[in-house]
């Protein structure tokens, strides 16, 4: 069984180095106690303006360069990797090795159509924890999670249901429902640690609030090329 981790990047040439490497280590160590799975880091570039890319070429040859867009780059990702399960994991995410495990130990059980994992933003704030807090309650609820909780999938059924759509906002969840209408899409124990420069950059309380209205509307109807409209308006950068 061979997992594929693609990695959409635009312009993470600061901490881009430090997340690969740390990843291909716990794939080479995933390899050494079960040579039974295997792996690939596959990088979707967006067309980065930094090095980027050719820091990345140090850890993987499976780069490719596609327009920008989440969406768009991890659907270009997935096109050149080879992998039975597929993940996508954010540039500026890191997963633990038990929770790589857990995604062969889950997925192949021939009901799960897909999963995620729960989410820890990496900062000592109360502040953060609440709102890790908030996040995994929801996942629980409602089986919904964003992409920063490193969503995976079948191979086969991600392109049953179309890989992800070609939409400027909501990408992720729109992929979680279209995987529930196939099968069971599960949230793993294990936490996957996502950086809290979001958050930072815009503003704790702005950036949460904004997103709890951006799925209600989505999951209202809204249209995403509306909502892109209004994030674009208040200043935000899509990717």
């Amino acid at each position: 069984m061979k997992l594929s981790v693609i990695i959409p990047t635009l312009n993470e040439e600061t901490l881009i180095e430090k997340n690969l490497s740390l990843l291909k280590a716990q794939l080479q160590e995933l390899k050494i106690h079960n040579n039974y799975y295997t792996s690939e880091i596959v990088v979707a570039d967006g067309g980065s303006k930094d090095r980027t890319s050719e820091i990345a070429r140090r850890f993987t040859n499976k780069i490719c360069i596609s327009p920008k867009g989440r969406g768009v780059q991890m659907n270009a990702g997935a096109g050149i990797s080879e992998g039975d399960y597929l993940l996508f994991l954010h540039a500026d995410s890191i997963l633990s090795l038990s929770g790589i495990q857990g995604i062969f130990e889950i997925i192949k059980e021939n009901n799960i159509a897909g999963g995620a994992f729960r989410l820890k933003i990496d900062s000592k704030r109360v502040l953060f924890k609440i709102i890790s807090s908030t996040a995994n309650m929801r996942s629980k609820m409602y089986g919904l999670a964003y992409g920063d909780q490193g969503i995976f999938a079948k191979r086969d059924i991600f392109y049953k249901v179309g890989g992800y759509p070609d939409i400027p906002l909501m990408e992720d969840v729109n992929l979680v429902l279209r995987l529930k209408k196939i099968g069971k899409f599960i949230i793993l124990p294990e936490y996957i640690m996502t950086s809290s420069r979001r958050w930072d950059n815009e503003g704790i309380l702005y950036t949460t609030i904004r997103n709890w209205i951006l799925i209600s509307l989505y999951l209202s109807g809204v249209s995403p090329y509306t909502l892109k409209n209004w994030y674009k308006e208040n200043g935000e950068n899509v990717f």
